[in-house]
C-alpha cells in the first residue's frame, strides 16, 4: 500500500461522479491531489458558495472510477476477472468462418490469408502500387522478377520467414519487458488454462479504459501501470479461434473512444497494433477480422503501416 502522510487523510473529503451513470464515489482530496495536478485544480475551484465539492469525470465509468480512488491509496489497481460464456452449441453440417477446401465462405477480399501453405498478402486495393508490373511484391517477400512468380519452396520459405517475423512484433513495446517489476514474476509465458469460454474483452478495456483516464488527467504512473497491465493479459492469452472478437472489441474501444477526447494515446494504439499483427497468423483470414478492414480508419492504416514497416 502506497505510504501516505497524516495531511492526505486530514484533508477535506470530495466527490467524484463517473459520466456514464451518475456513480458516485467520495474519496480525500489529498489522495487525488497527489497523483494528478490538473484533479487537483479542479478541486480547488472556487464556487458561489466556496471551494467545490463534487465534480464528474466524463468518458469514465462506474468501474474506472473505483479503480481510479483504489490507485489514489494504493498506486495500483484490482484487475478484473474474465466473463464466462455459454459455449456454442455445434450443429452437424454447419459452415465455418474460414471456408471449405475450395475457399467457398471465405473473405478473400479483405482477409489475411495466413495459413501454413499460403503467402501473406493484404488486399489488393492495400497493395503498394509500382512502376512495373514486372516488379510486384509477392507475399510482402522480394519483388518478382519479369513477373515470375517465385518457386514453391521458395515462397513458403518467405512465408515462414515473414510469419516469424511479424510474430516478434508485440515484444518490440517496452511495456513486455518490463512488466515483471509490477507483477513481481520474471515468468511471461502463456498460460495454458485460459479457456475458450472466457471473454477478456472486459479485461483489456478496463486497463485500456484506466490508460485513457490517466492521459486525460496526467496521471502519469497510472499511464505506465496500465500499459504494463494491459501487455501483461495480452501476453498470457492464448488468442485461440473463438476468442479473437475479445481483441477486436478492444480495437474498436480504443480508436472509437480516442476519437473524442483532447489528447492522442499513441502508446496504447501502438500496443494494440503490434498485438494484431503478431498474431494475424492465427486469425487474419476470420471473418470478424475482415470485417473490421473493411471499416477502415485508423487502426487499419496504423496495421497496414506496421506490417509493410516489418517484412519490407
Amino acid at each position: 500500500m502506497a505510504e501516505h502522510s497524516s495531511s492526505v487523510y486530514n484533508s477535506r473529503l470530495f466527490t467524484f461522479r463517473a459520466s456514464e451513470n451518475g456513480a458516485a464515489t467520495t474519496v480525500h482530496s489529498g489522495a487525488v491531489a497527489a497523483v494528478s495536478a490538473p484533479l487537483k485544480l479542479l478541486m480547488e475551484e472556487e464556487g458561489p458558495d466556496g471551494p467545490r465539492t463534487s465534480a464528474t469525470l466524463h468518458g469514465v465509468r462506474e468501474e474506472d472510477l473505483l479503480r481510479f480512488c483504489d490507485f489514489c491509496y494504493t498506486s495500483t489497481y484490482t484487475d478484473p476477472y474474465p466473463i464466462v460464456v455459454k459455449p456454442p452449441t455445434l450443429t452437424i453440417g454447419s459452415g465455418t468462418s474460414n471456408g471449405d477446401a475450395n475457399g467457398e465462405g471465405a473473405n478473400t477480399s479483405t482477409a489475411l490469408v495466413t495459413t501454413d501453405d499460403t503467402i501473406i498478402q493484404p488486399p489488393a486495393a492495400k497493395r503498394p502500387r509500382t512502376e512495373s508490373p514486372a516488379h510486384s511484391l509477392s507475399g510482402f517477400g522480394r519483388p518478382g522478377m519479369l513477373g515470375a512468380s517465385p518457386a514453391p519452396e521458395v515462397n513458403t520459405a518467405l512465408n515462414v520467414n515473414n510469419k516469424l517475423k511479424l510474430h516478434g512484433v508485440f515484444a518490440g513495446t517496452p511495456y513486455t519487458t518490463s512488466a515483471p517489476r509490477v507483477f513481481g514474476t520474471s515468468t511471461r509465458t502463456k498460460s495454458n488454462g485460459v479457456s475458450s469460454n472466457e471473454n477478456h474483452a472486459n479485461v483489456f478495456i478496463a486497463h485500456a479504459a484506466m490508460h485513457a483516464l490517466a492521459v486525460n488527467y496526467d496521471i502519469a504512473k497510472l499511464k505506465t501501470l496500465s500499459l504494463q497491465k494491459l501487455c501483461d493479459k495480452l501476453t498470457r492469452f492464448e488468442c485461440k479461434s473463438e476468442r479473437v472478437g475479445d481483441v477486436l472489441a478492444l480495437v474498436r474501444w480504443v480508436y472509437t473512444t480516442e476519437s473524442g477526447m483532447a489528447r492522442d494515446m499513441p502508446e496504447l494504439k501502438d500496443i494494440v497494433v503490434r498485438y494484431v499483427v503478431s498474431e494475424v497468423s492465427g486469425f487474419g483470414n476470420s471473418e470478424e477480422f475482415g470485417s473490421l478492414l473493411k471499416e477502415g480508419g485508423g487502426f487499419v492504416k496504423d496495421f497496414w503501416t506496421m506490417v509493410y514497416s516489418n517484412l519490407l
